[in-house]
């Protein structure tokens, strides 16, 4: 792809039909952990062939860009976790609660058993182990302090 090629695909915007929504939304949505379906419901202009279509563009994109000698290594990779019925990306939930979806320790298994014992409200030993009061609450009941997730 020459430069003018390039320069010209950077601000080219690829629409899907009449939909207002760009293939680059669709891709953008896919890669923040989002499922069809949930794209789907968000924007109930698309259909199932507009997702397929955005990732095919993207296909001949790259195929375009490159012969079939280059290779093309990707080293990122997001890790996701599904919360409240969502699939989120756990960079983005570790801004709020670094240690989020990560082992328990007997130690801090120990640390959480102590600040129940003491009366500790559910939020502040949240905050205290840097985890989602869900998660708290689902810790104490696997230790067998707690019966049931109060409502």
């Amino acid at each position: 792809m020459s430069q003018n090629q390039a320069s010209k695909a950077e601000k080219t915007t690829v629409r899907i039909r009449d939909t207002g929504v760009s293939a680059a939304d669709i891709l953008r949505l896919i890669a923040e952990g989002y499922a069809y379906d949930q794209i789907l419901r968000a924007n109930p202009k698309l259909n199932m062939g507009d997702i397929m279509a955005a990732a095919d563009l993207a296909r001949q994109v790259i195929e375009a860009m490159t012969d079939e000698h280059d290779e093309i290594e990707i080293h990122h990779s997001i890790s996701f976790a599904f919360s409240k019925g969502k699939i989120i990306a756990l960079e983005k939930l570790r801004e709020e609660f670094p240690r989020a979806y990560l082992e328990w320790s007997d130690r801090e298994d120990q640390a959480l058993a102590d600040m129940f014992h003491k009366g500790a409200k559910i939020n502040d030993i949240a905050r205290r182990h840097q985890r989602q009061p869900g998660a708290i609450h689902t810790r104490l009941m696997r230790l067998g302090l707690i019966r049931k997730q109060p409502k």
